[in-house]
């Protein structure tokens, strides 16, 4: 017996629990950075038993509501950004995040090290790319500083208004999941801005020096991916 189709209410019901879940996620870890007095956590996403998927959360938002990256993005042509409004696919005008789906092509190298208002909980859905950072303030910056760390899928990054920083890409393109607290219209000059100083990985001899580095750090706690 084949399966019954899927309402478009369903999908919906389906799309705004997963919008929710992945806000009250966000939430959780930019808590835990705060706790911690850091700028900038690095970690990775993974579901916690049995059929359970951080990528099946993003697809329910994915077949709701499909969206496509728009080129050129903040002044690069090879990254595009498209949004999922939050306040208005959860009906709750009190909601000020947003979820960017941002996707580098393949030698996307030049947008430049830059800042946001905002706080960032950004996971890389696909691909492969680099992530650029400096603990220099936008005022001191002097193009020195800036650290490279590989950006893999299920990665994560989440920082604090005010960090300096990029990601970039070589030989393979990347899409990246950004929720971003609170939102600003990508449109908004309020929301990117660059230091005097101008840094990007293309204008750089080489995007990161081989290595080879471990990462470890504490269970966080985790939201159930309902």
């Amino acid at each position: 017996m084949s399966a019954l189709p899927i309402s478009a209410e369903d999908r919906s019901l389906a799309a705004r629990s997963a919008i929710v879940t992945l806000l009250d996620l966000a939430s959780s870890s930019l808590d835990s950075l705060t706790r911690s007095a850091s700028q900038l956590s690095l970690g990775r996403v993974r579901g916690t038993g049995p059929g359970v998927s951080f990528g099946e959360l993003v697809s329910r938002i994915e077949t709701a509501h499909p969206i496509e990256p728009v080129f050129p993005f903040e002044g690069s042509d090879r990254v595009g950004g498209a949004v999922w409004d939050c306040p208005a696919l959860l009906d709750d005008p009190v909601v000020t995040a947003g979820i960017a789906k941002l996707r580098w092509l393949r030698e996307a190298r030049e947008l430049p090290l830059h800042l946001h208002p905002s706080d960032r909980f950004i996971v890389v859905m696909e691909g492969r790319g680099f992530f650029h950072w400096t603990a220099q303030s936008v005022t001191e910056f002097d193009g020195s500083g800036v650290q490279t760390i590989a950006a893999r899928s299920r990665d994560v990054f989440v920082f604090r208004r005010g960090l300096l920083h990029t990601f970039s890409t070589a030989d393979h393109p990347m899409t990246l999941l950004s929720v971003q607290m609170p939102f600003i219209e990508f449109e908004d000059p309020r929301q990117y801005r660059l230091p005097a100083v101008r840094w990007s990985a293309g204008t750089q001899q080489r995007v990161t020096t081989p290595g080879i580095t471990c990462h470890l750090h504490a269970p966080s706690a985790s939201i159930h991916l309902n």
